[in-house]
């Protein structure tokens, strides 16, 4: 079934959204072995590199619409029609050919590319004319490198670059059909400059070694037979420098063919496909281009042909292909629901809890957030600078995790004591006794953050930082948590609850322990009943445990009423004991590191746990001492 026009726009869209750059960034720091490599999406019809960044247009060339070019690609390389049925895998692999051409170019050429320095580029013809032979040789060489040196990437750059063969060519059938019925027809007479037909005949030669050419017009001729050869080696020279030369020689020999008129150089004309034409003209550097010497490689293959030019017949791709296609299918739905993810909000009133009757008119609005991406960078570099602290912490987690802890053994004919409810067992299976084995307590963390004003500046920074050590550290333990930031709106009767980190939570909802915000004030009676009925209603753990961090007495006022001490004290006091003692402790950690104020001792008054914390450098470990003392 034909997709429309409409729907291909749609799939677009929806592909170039961050979780798919991302996965290619990540792919490109992997390849290219430079973690500041950066990957972006574009709508410029082209794709490029400064050595630094790499970016892509997915939709180049409108080929994944392009039913038919995909179709004779796969038809031509043997493969099943995977890419052809789905313009959503078609995104996927042209653009991964791209990024893997770029990533290419990235370790084995040099930048500045040398041709902008070269002393034969006098006019813009000639450095036209060069770019053009350094563009033949050194998509020739990445080829051959990427597949000599990797593995499982032949299949993208073949894919690539005969789907973009077919969707170029204005008629359907062979490549050798195709082309031998172009340059047969400009045997009688050709219409291009005679540096371009010169060009294409050996773009053709060196890039399409399965299309069998015709024999090269007779202006051309001479220069093709003493060029072919240095085409030929230049491709396969695994020094950078020295790969340039064969570019050099190659231009001193064909010079004559140059016009003076760059305009007639119109590379729009060439019949075989340039990947990244603004590449290699230089056109798309930045000011800051980096400065970055290829690596040296020994070729062993080409493309599409042995080391001395003859084509090679196409291998199977069936199995290797069967595994990209999965993988698709994986990245595809992860990227649909994120990308159609719309925020989770939830309302209630404090008729809906048993509290106090000062909140009865008061909205309470529970939102789960978008992942916010633009966090992500910042998140890492927050992730790396505190990795040691992360392993050191994780380590004595994996010590307590293996202590004993106490199992309780039923339906025993003797033991330490009696189960009153089998007493009627006939068989007298009515003793239990209790044992020790190694195995994680089960417990359930909520921790609830204070979001008011006060906490602005390092008190934010420091509850930030440790909600995403602790985060860490409590998901690779595999212990159940969720991270809140609460905040009451001055003059409304409203309180948001913003659920940064869930319990069972994607990976990427981490990403928002960054949009810790500081304003208005708190209604902390309130928001204890909200986060007991929480805990309970999302987990099933034995143990639950709320951690309160604050830096004060909750204060807050609707306009009508005002919620401050002694009220919101004695309120939330007794807010935590009835909590308490329905079964979920809660734990307060008192931001007290001011020398003119001490909250410990306000809040002291309400909770019956309460731990200072005076330098906020400590918090996160204060607030992984309670959880593993409340495991241990």
């Amino acid at each position: 079934m034909k997709v429309s026009d409409s729907d291909n726009n749609n799939i677009l869209e929806l592909y170039q959204c961050d979780y798919n750059r991302r996965i290619e960034e990540s792919f490109a720091q992997v390849l290219t072995e430079k973690e500041l490599i950066r990957f972006f999406f574009i709508n410029e019809d082209r794709a490029f590199t400064d050595g630094r960044s790499i970016v892509v247009d997915p939709a180049v060339g409108n080929l994944y619409e392009d039913v038919d070019a995909l179709l004779s690609a796969e038809e031509f390389l043997r493969i099943p029609p995977h890419f052809s049925n789905d313009p959503w895998n078609a995104l996927r692999i042209i653009t991964r050919g791209l990024n893997i051409h770029e990533c290419l170019h990235i370790l084995y050429t040099d930048f500045p590319l040398p041709f902008l320095k070269d002393k034969r580029s006098t006019t813009e013809a000639r450095i036209k004319a060069l770019s053009l032979i350094n563009n033949i040789i050194e998509d020739a060489f990445i080829e051959c490198a990427g597949c000599s040196v990797f593995d499982n990437i032949e299949i993208f750059l073949k894919f690539h670059k005969v789907a973009h063969l077919f969707a170029k060519t204005p008629s359907r059938g062979t490549t050798s059909q195709v082309f031998e019925e172009e340059i047969d027809s400009r045997q009688m007479q050709y219409t291009l400059p005679l540096l371009l037909e010169y060009i294409n005949y050996m773009g053709v030669f060196l890039l399409y070694p399965m299309i069998e050419q015709a024999e090269p017009i007779t202006q051309i001729a001479d220069y093709v037979s003493k060029t072919k050869q240095l085409f030929l080696e230049g491709s396969i020279c695994g020094e950078p420098t020295e790969r340039y030369g064969f570019t050099q020689k190659i231009f001193d020999i064909i010079e004559p063919l140059i016009p003076l008129n760059s305009k007639e150089i119109d590379e729009q004309k060439l019949s075989f496909t340039l990947v990244d034409r603004s590449f290699h003209t230089g056109d798309n550097l930045s000011i800051n281009t980096i400065n970055n010497k290829g690596k040296s490689v020994v070729i062993t293959r080409r493309l599409f042909s042995d080391l001395e030019g003859n084509p090679q017949p196409i291998v199977d791709y069936d199995t290797e292909l069967e595994g990209i296609n999965a993988e698709y299918h994986i990245e595809k739905e992860e990227a649909m629901q994120i990308v159609q993810y719309q925020p989770v909000t939830t309302n209630y009133f404090g008729d809906d809890f048993d509290c106090s009757n000062i909140h009865k008119n008061i909205q309470l609005v529970e939102t789960k957030p978008k992942p916010n991406f633009n966090f992500k960078r910042a998140y890492q570099q927050i992730y790396d600078k505190y990795r040691i602290n992360i392993n050191s912490f994780n380590n004595r987690f994996e010590q307590l995790l293996q202590s004993r802890i106490p199992t309780r053994e039923e339906r025993k004919l003797f033991g330490s004591g009696i189960n009153s409810k089998r007493l009627c067992d006939v068989k007298n299976r009515y003793w239990y006794r209790t044992t020790e084995e190694l195995g994680m307590p089960s417990i359930a963390v909520l921790v609830l953050i204070d979001g008011s004003g006060s906490m602005v500046g390092e008190r934010r920074n420091g509850a930030m930082v440790s909600s995403i050590i602790l985060h860490e550290v409590l998901k690779k333990q595999g212990i159940t948590h969720a991270i809140v930031e609460h905040r009451a709106v001055y003059g409304e009767n409203l309180v948001n609850h913003n659920i940064l980190v869930d319990f069972q939570a994607r990976d990427e909802q981490k990403y928002n322990l960054l949009n810790l915000k500081a304003d208005d004030g708190t209604r902390e009676g309130l928001s204890l009943y909200w986060a007991e009925n929480y805990i309970q209603s999302n987990t099933s753990e034995e143990n639950k445990l709320i951690i309160v961090i604050s830096d004060g007495v909750p204060t807050h006022s609707d306009g009508n009423y005002s919620y401050v001490p002694p009220v919101s004290t004695k309120d939330t006091a007794n807010a935590a004991i009835k909590i308490i003692k329905r079964g979920t402790e809660i734990i307060a950690i008192a931001l007290d590191e001011s020398s003119e104020y001490s909250c410990y001792d306000d809040l002291k008054e309400v909770y019956p746990e309460v731990i200072a914390c005076s330098n906020l450098k400590q918090l996160t470990g204060q607030l992984l001492r309670i959880v593993s003392r409340k495991m241990g």
